[in-house]
């Protein structure tokens, strides 16, 4: 299974907030469209990202898979998705978003779509099930 590694608190934003686009320089490789994948909670804070009181009210993990979601489609920007959709990226949909109640031990992420170890995925599937796995 596949995961995508994301900067707090946007990866808390995508678990257990609005957010449901993530912006990238390229698109979905054509393969993982419409696949199930992680969202990993990376080791780095976006700092001042959004606003504190916002961002109070949501979990905050660092190196852990925090979700499970869908890769819906994959568009470039033309104005659209605001207010999480940023000008001149690539704008992965995400659908079918579950947070995780208990994520799994702490894993070092990546960049782009990355492999998460047995024994996490084995957590996740644990507490999610999972329907649709990446190639």
């Amino acid at each position: 299974m596949r995961a995508l590694t994301v900067k707090y608190p946007w990866s808390a934003a995508i678990a257990h907030g609005p957010k449901r686009i993530e912006n990238r320089t390229r698109p979905i490789p054509a393969a993982h469209l419409r696949a199930t994948v992680l969202i990993h909670a990376g080791a780095a804070e976006d700092e001042g990202a959004l606003p504190v009181d916002m961002v109070r009210q949501w979990p905050r993990y660092f190196r852990a898979v925090v979700a499970v979601a869908t890769l819906a489609g994959c568009h470039q920007d033309d104005g659209c998705c605001r207010p999480w959709g940023f000008p001149g990226t690539w704008h992965w949909q995400l659908e079918d978003v579950r947070p995780l109640p208990h994520p799994p031990r702490p894993v070092r992420g990546q960049l782009g779509l990355w492999t998460v170890p047995d024994d996490v995925l084995a957590a996740v599937q644990r507490q999610v099930n999972l329907e649709r796995a990446a190639p």
